[in-house]
């Protein structure tokens, strides 16, 4: 069986068992709610025992690779490589980032001169006092 399976057929035999046992408490059948209690608390202690058994066994695991390290020395470091850049390359990413840019303030302004033209076109001119018609800011 796979390890991704293992959890699901467990979690599928207790939710069984589990349901065999309220079966048997609510038909009155003590038998069958013994029997089910028995085998889920059985399946409760073998998951527990492996699982003990595998944190000693990887507990052992981890203590003789470290041990088998430190009698081999520290691994030279290795340093990543880069390759050179050259300057066409670094001319043509500049460029690059500025028509990206140029052309991002060429769409904000004309996005901020049709809100700007929208909102001019909602308004009608005033007539009356404090309007400044023809130059004349007492609106005569």
């Amino acid at each position: 069986m796979s390890t991704r399976l293992a959890p699901l057929a467990g979690a599928a035999v207790g939710l069984l068992l589990a349901f065999f046992v309220v079966l048997g408490v609510a038909l009155d059948l003590p038998l069958l709610t013994a029997a089910a209690a028995a085998l889920l608390g059985a399946a409760i202690l073998a998951v527990q025992v492996d699982s003990w058994r595998r944190v000693r066994e990887q507990r052992t695991f981890l203590r003789d690779e470290i041990r088998r390290a430190a009698e081999q020395g520290p691994a030279p470091a290795a340093t990543p490589t880069f390759p050179v850049a050259q300057p066409e390359d670094v001319l043509g990413a500049v460029r690059l980032l500025q028509a990206q840019y140029t052309g991002r303030l060429d769409r904000m302004q004309r996005t901020l001169e049709d809100a700007l033209d929208g909102v001019a076109g909602d308004r009608a001119p005033r007539s009356g006092a404090g309007h400044a018609a023809d130059g004349d800011p007492a609106g005569r």
